[in-house]
């Protein structure tokens, strides 16, 4: 039975109800809900209406469907649908692709902060407390902000997957959704066929332990793919030195932590690190017009901050270890980040993570991680290590990618059809990723 049709019965059943879905989706995909615990060990508390979304398959099915798990935490699955409705159409050739939005996010009471994306706080530090505070207060009202954890997801999906009548599944994830894949596939290995993890964060990396570690590594990566493309190299000759000199001539109202945490920030896509070198000889200068025009505010995030502050303050924050802040210092992006996201976190209801959860993952499924070369999020090593303990798995770095795709050269003629090839056939030893080294990312922008 396809998925499509265990919706449709649905309508008979409590344990999923359809829904109009949100504009501007309309008809065949098909939208629902499943109401889950809040939580699970008092089923007879408050409930949660899953949001879930189904696309169909543009032909017949014979393949397990596809779950789509975003990233942050705090950001919804639902964001994904015009993707696999139009660039991505060839993922529902012979499977359906279901999102879900994570409980927290999106369509599944979402745990947003509005106070902490305000236009007036967008060059301010991060996580003032006051309105930490402010949203906890107002979240605590209709929420036990400690039930949002990664397992709570887990058993989220795995009640969307039985509702669906879906004996397997097969996952496509990014960032933090890369976390709750693994964590699903250690909870549920009989259940998961592949996997496919893009910018994967393991349990155990706790992020944003290694922000600035990462960031530094691949700001070393811009620097030095600057200095080998001519137009780059000739239009900045000491690219490295621009570096730090951009730090001695900031602005009295730009603080150096927002200034580095703005440039990590922009890092996380290629079109973004593209701007980087033309940003750092121009702030080298004192001129930083290009660095506001790449970082204005673009309107809300669109992330559920306190989803965020829920799973990070339980399962990064808590057990983060003194060595995380010291090598975090010797990097010119500081422990910044990490000093106030621990601010943050107190007061953040709290919970303690199941033994096991930061067990290192070893997936016995087939898996292809996908890890841009500067990633300064998620450096490849953390994919590497994991596809070495996997006897399944092929991992592939894209030259000159970020923490996400968007932006490369070759994902519609390369990328994508490597990903539905491996969907297809579950066989990592097999695929051919040779188009992978034609793949690039945008070039550096000189003026």
């Amino acid at each position: 039975m396809s998925l499509l049709a265990a919706l449709a019965l649905a309508a008979t059943s409590p344990a999923i109800l359809p829904r109009d879905c949100p504009a501007p989706l309309a008809a065949p995909v098909r939208c629902g809900t499943l109401e889950v615990p809040e939580d699970r060990s008092r089923p007879e508390g408050r409930k949660l209406a899953l949001r879930i979304i189904i696309l169909p398959a543009t032909g017949p099915v014979r393949l397990p469907p596809i779950f789509d798990l975003e990233g942050g935490p705090g950001l919804p699955s639902s964001h994904s649908a015009g993707f696999y409705l139009t660039d991505g159409a060839a993922y529902r050739a012979a499977r359906d692709v279901v999102l879900v939005d994570q409980r927290g996010t999106g369509g599944s009471n979402p745990l947003a902060c509005p106070e902490l994306d305000a236009p007036a706080l967008h060059y301010a530090p991060l996580y003032p407390r006051p309105l930490v505070e402010a949203c906890r207060i107002r979240l605590s009202a209709g929420a036990d902000l400690a039930r949002y954890g990664t397992d709570e997801a887990a058993a989220d999906l795995d009640a969307v997957r039985g509702a669906l009548g879906a004996e397997r599944i097969d996952i496509v994830a990014l960032s933090y959704g890369t976390t709750l894949a693994l964590r699903y596939a250690a909870l549920h290995p009989q259940r998961v066929r592949a996997m496919v993890l893009f910018g994967t964060v393991p349990p155990e990396a706790r992020a944003p332990r290694s922000h600035a570690p990462a960031a530094l590594a691949a700001m070393g990566k811009i620097v030095r793919d600057c200095a080998r493309a001519p137009a780059c190299q000739q239009a900045f000759p000491e690219i490295g030195r621009d570096f730090g000199r951009a730090f001695t001539t900031l602005p009295a109202t730009l603080p150096r932590e927002v200034f580095a945490e703005k440039l990590r920030s922009l890092m996380y896509t290629p079109a973004g690190a593209a701007r980087i070198p033309l940003i750092l000889h121009r702030a080298a200068a004192g001129d930083f017009a290009p660095f506001y025009a790449a970082t204005r505010h673009n309107g809300a995030s669109g992330l559920a901050e306190g989803l965020y502050l829920s799973v990070t303050c339980s399962e990064s924050m808590a057990g983060m270890d003194p060595a995380a802040t010291e090598a975090s210092m010797r990097t010119p992006f500081g422990n910044y980040r990490l000093f106030v996201q621990r601010e943050a976190c107190r007061g953040w209801p709290a919970f303690t993570p199941a033994a096991g959860f930061f067990a290192p993952p070893a997936p016995t499924m087939p898996v292809l991680f996908i890890s841009g070369e500067r990633d300064p999020v998620s450096p490849p090593d953390w994919a590497e290590a994991i596809a070495r303990r996997s006897p399944r798995a092929r991992h592939v770095v894209l030259p000159g990618g970020g923490h996400v795709v968007e932006g490369m050269e070759g994902l519609d003629t390369c990328l994508d059809p490597m990903i539905v090839r491996f969907l297809d056939d579950s066989d990592p030893a097999s695929l051919d990723t040779d188009c992978v080294a034609a793949m690039h990312p945008p070039a550096f922008v000189t003026e």
